[in-house]
């Protein structure tokens, strides 16, 4: 891996292929996604904290499934996305239960989210810009 890998330089050479940042973190770059015209977080992320490397997030809706139980939820994205991740060098680095609240009403939960996290480290910044598209282009949106 070359020395320079420096978020800046990473961000610059992701903006020469075309990848547009959503925001920037100390070790971490946010890959931006367009929606008609608005631009959102992909879920995909660029990361340089013991070494280089791409992540992303998939993830289920209980609103989908109200009756399915969480592991059932977990399995269907371990199923749709993990194995095509697994097939590229992925691995799952976290599974969390996330709770979508009401801006307006912290108290009420809008939804709960069942993600998980899959994690490839790579050795050429080359590699990243590959990763990103890949990820930017796999649906991270399971329906049961």
């Amino acid at each position: 891996m070359e020395k320079t890998l420096t978020i800046q330089y990473i961000q610059q050479a992701l903006a020469r292929a075309g990848v547009e940042i959503y925001r920037t973190a100390d070790h971490e770059l946010q890959i931006a996604e367009r929606i008609r015209l608005h631009i959102m977080d992909s879920g995909v992320r660029v990361v340089v904290q013991d070494g280089l490397s791409v992540q992303f997030t998939a993830r289920t809706q209980r609103s989908d499934a109200p009756s399915a139980r969480p592991d059932e939820l977990f399995r269907r994205v371990r199923e749709e996305i993990g194995e095509q991740a697994g097939s590229r060098g992925y691995q799952e680095s976290r599974a969390e239960v996330v709770e979508v609240k009401d801006p307006v009403d912290e108290a009420r939960v809008l939804d709960v989210w069942h993600e998980v996290t899959y994690r490839k480290p790579l050795a050429e910044l080359d590699d990243a810009v590959n990763e990103v598209r890949w990820a930017l282009d796999l649906e991270k949106y399971v329906r049961p």
